[in-house]
């Protein structure tokens, strides 16, 4: 398996997963394709996806989906991992998150519940979090740690 950036020839790809996985994929474009990771399995499949979405100062992580049949495998946990160190490139040290399904995994990541009242301005304001996801969706973040520090 390899976790690389992914391209425009991916998205194809990155949106049948989603959709397997029954994520929305209406917003997924190619104008967000340069902030996702994807994993491949030997013969160049994609097997795995997240996503970051920058908004201002805030950085929403979006769109994590494993096929079913490599799920156990610990590629979520990488590819969560991976993108936290994108993040962390980048200088920033807070991740958000909104999820219908994922709450325990995400918990076991060091992320945390929040309200939506908890979240940036520039997040709220977002398609993903104002039009897209449900209003019942688990709102989380994580407090990364700097790379200084």
């Amino acid at each position: 398996m390899e976790i690389r950036t992914a391209n425009d020839a991916d998205l194809s790809e990155i949106q049948n997963l989603l959709l397997a996985n029954g994520l929305l994929v209406e917003d997924v474009s190619k104008a967000l394709i340069e902030g996702f990771l994807v994993a491949q399995d030997a013969s160049g499949s994609v097997i795995g996806s997240i996503g970051l979405e920058q908004l201002g100062s805030s950085v929403l992580l979006r769109s994590l989906a494993v096929a079913s049949q490599v799920r156990g495998t610990r590629i979520a946990r990488e590819l969560v991992q991976r993108l936290e160190d994108k993040v962390r490139s980048y200088g920033q040290l807070d991740v958000w998150l909104l999820t219908t399904t994922a709450e325990h995994f995400f918990e076991r990541a060091g992320y945390e519940r929040v309200t939506r009242n908890d979240v940036p301005s520039e997040v709220q304001q977002c398609r993903q979090f104002a039009v897209l996801c449900p209003s019942t969706a688990t709102c989380m973040r994580k407090r990364l740690r700097s790379i200084h520090s």
